[in-house]
């Protein structure tokens, strides 16, 4: 005869193990990957990277050879008024060297050391009209000669007591030929072609 409590005893029994596995799985064994999480459920973080462009190159187109020539006319100016500048004239300026040659050098060397002995200086006031508007006229070669209309309302005074001696406003017209020594243009010649008083002639063409 059948023992009719087996069915129960077995699904008792069943029920026991399954229990037992579910104790394992929440026990000190478990897969360390698992307790991070699956993963859809694992955060991950990815460093943002950005591109940056190149920065855009410039080309700045070289010089015209009229360029380095009124480039190194006014060169020879900014010198000149450098060497007879405050606090005393000075007649070392490398700028005489290197913007002028010939009788212009040796002429504008002559006046910058009289100056100094002189206790002369020329200064150009903050608001002054001073300008030397210059433009090439011949441009051969190695020789170019250029035409400039210069206004000067630089006052002369005395280095060390800084009293004026001249401050009348000019206007003239210069003829400059420049000659292109080792690669660099100098100012050879320089003659006045005419003065007038105050801002007049050429300055109001």
């Amino acid at each position: 005869m059948s023992n009719p409590r087996a069915p129960r005893n077995l699904a008792i029994a069943l029920v026991i193990l399954a229990l037992a596995g579910i104790s394992c799985a929440d026990g000190d064994d478990e897969d360390p990957g698992t307790a991070l999480g699956t993963p859809d459920q694992v955060s991950t973080t990815v460093a943002e990277t950005t591109t940056t462009a190149p920065p855009a190159t410039t080309t700045t187109a070289a010089p015209t050879p009229e360029e380095e020539v009124l480039a190194a006319y006014q060169g020879y100016w900014s010198a000149v008024n450098e060497a007879f500048s405050p606090p005393e004239a000075d007649p070392e300026v490398p700028g005489l060297q290197q913007h002028a040659t010939g009788e212009v050098l040796s002429g504008i060397l002559e006046r910058v050391r009289s100056a100094a002995a002189q206790s002369s200086v020329f200064r150009i006031p903050e608001d002054a009209e001073y300008s030397h508007r210059a433009e090439v006229v011949v441009l051969d070669g190695a020789t170019a000669t250029v035409r400039d209309c210069n206004v000067d309302d630089s006052i002369e005074e005395h280095a060390t007591t800084s009293q004026v001696i001249d401050e009348a406003v000019s206007t003239r017209l210069y003829i400059a030929m420049l000659l292109r020594e080792s690669g660099t243009w100098k100012v050879a010649t320089l003659e006045r072609e005419s003065t007038w008083e105050g801002v007049a002639g050429c300055a109001l063409e």
